[in-house]
């Protein structure tokens, strides 16, 4: 039984370069389309008829806002979103997913370094930003006067962010992290009141919060338990010391998914805001829905006859009469070389193999005897596309890693695209 009752565009080049067919008139290309609208890279758009871009990420912002909804939900009433953007929002674009989540009403934003948090203030975001991994000498001026809250976890962090507070005329707000067994950052439990006895008679610092992360949450129930356990007895002793904890915050994504959003006064997720879940959650339909597609153009369409190789190291070799497509998007945009000749991509709805090495700027497919293929067709490499799909879980089987993993490596090379339901400067 659990311990807690209170838990509840157009490719840059067009088409083929004729100067350099290979073998000849063994490959047969059709002609490429005409004019191509100009690149550009704008920051919110409606949904394209076609992008200017060789490949890019879509941002679907309504989606975005439905899973804020559904965590709610799922956290219950009077329970603050603290929603974590770190990594550029797990890869979805923290700044534009920021400015939703903020119009949305979210009571918090959260981030790993200080420096991801005065972007997130130089782009107008104006709420609280809690900076959710400890800090260097160097970087506690720039964040007082970026006004983000620290975490803390020893008598040296405290006393870093009182110096600076001090010398710039503020109060720092602090987030007191416990370890209660995640064994990575945080004071020891037992610790925890004494620092926080430490942070209340300083009238340079307030305790705004006090909070710890778990390890296994949905999976190890026993030792989940014992976490819960720790923290709720160093808060006792926090209180009984005359110390107001502030708010209290432990769940993440995994931690609400497994019903244990209701133990604090906040919870704080991450993927499940871009409609990812824990492997584990995976079977369970919570209404979360991811909110990124990765498409791409061809750059080329051509044929091979039987016995024709592609690619570094000649890694694949036709078997017969083919048509390959070549996608501009390879490990320089954060799609790895393990997916040579492992995986996939829709076309026309269907499935249609990655073939051949992955170059740093492209990777090829092929499309078999299918001959209405063309430059103007949309390949989908995460997303869906008519009644197919391809998940960030199924790449991130096919890499032997975690979905979150998949998105956060996509790299800023790929112009995201925002769809509607952001607000410019909202914050």
């Amino acid at each position: 039984m659990r311990c807690c009752s209170a838990r509840r565009g157009g490719p840059a080049g067009r088409g083929p370069d004729r100067a350099n067919r290979g073998r000849g008139a063994r490959r047969r290309e059709p002609a490429p389309p005409g004019d191509r609208a100009a690149a550009r890279q704008p920051a919110l758009v409606t949904t394209p008829a076609r992008s200017p871009h060789r490949a890019w990420i879509e941002i679907d912002h309504a989606t975005l806002a439905s899973n804020l909804a559904v965590i709610r939900q799922l956290a219950g009433p009077e329970r603050q979103v603290i929603a974590v953007v770190k990594a550029n929002g797990y890869g979805h674009g923290a700044i534009e997913v920021s400015r939703t989540l903020a119009a949305h009403g979210v009571e918090r934003l959260a981030v790993a370094t200080v420096g991801e948090g005065v972007a997130l203030r130089e782009a107008g975001i104006s709420g609280p930003i809690v900076v959710l991994w400890g800090i260097g000498e160097p970087e506690a001026p720039i964040a007082m006067a970026a006004d983000l809250e620290l975490t803390v976890y020893d008598q040296a962090g405290i006393e870093l962010a009182e110096r600076a507070a001090a010398a710039a005329g503020k109060r720092a707000a602090l987030h007191l992290k416990l370890d209660t067994g995640l064994g990575r950052q945080g004071s020891d439990p037992g610790d925890a009141i004494e620092l926080a006895v430490r942070v209340a008679r300083s009238r340079d610092l307030h305790l705004a919060a006090t909070f710890s992360h778990l390890a296994v949450p949905g999976q190890d129930d026993a030792y989940t338990d014992v976490q819960l356990l720790r923290l709720a007895q160093a808060l006792d002793g926090m209180r009984s010391a005359g110390v107001d904890p502030g708010l209290v915050h432990v769940a993440a994504s995994g931690g609400l998914l497994a019903g244990i959003g209701g133990f604090a006064d906040a919870v704080r997720p991450g993927l499940a805001l871009y409609g990812l879940v824990p492997a584990w959650a995976g079977e369970t339909d919570h209404g979360l829905r991811p909110i990124l597609s990765l498409k791409a153009l061809p750059l080329r369409i051509f044929e091979l006859p039987a016995g024709d190789a592609i690619g570094y190291g000649l890694r694949f070799r036709t078997t017969q009469a083919t048509r390959i497509a070549t996608l501009g998007i390879g490990y320089g945009d954060g799609w790895p070389r393990i997916h040579a000749n492992n995986g996939s991509v829709l076309v026309h709805g269907e499935r249609r193999p990655i073939v051949g090495a992955i170059s740093m700027d492209g990777l090829t497919v092929d499309l078999g005897e299918t001959h209405d293929v063309t430059y103007d067709d949309e390949f989908v490499l995460i997303g869906e596309q008519m009644s197919a799909r391809i998940t960030a879980d199924e790449v991130a089987g096919e890499r032997r890693t975690i979905n979150y993993e998949v998105t956060t490596a996509l790299r800023d090379r790929l112009p995201r695209l925002h769809l509607p339901e952001v607000i410019a400067g909202a914050g």
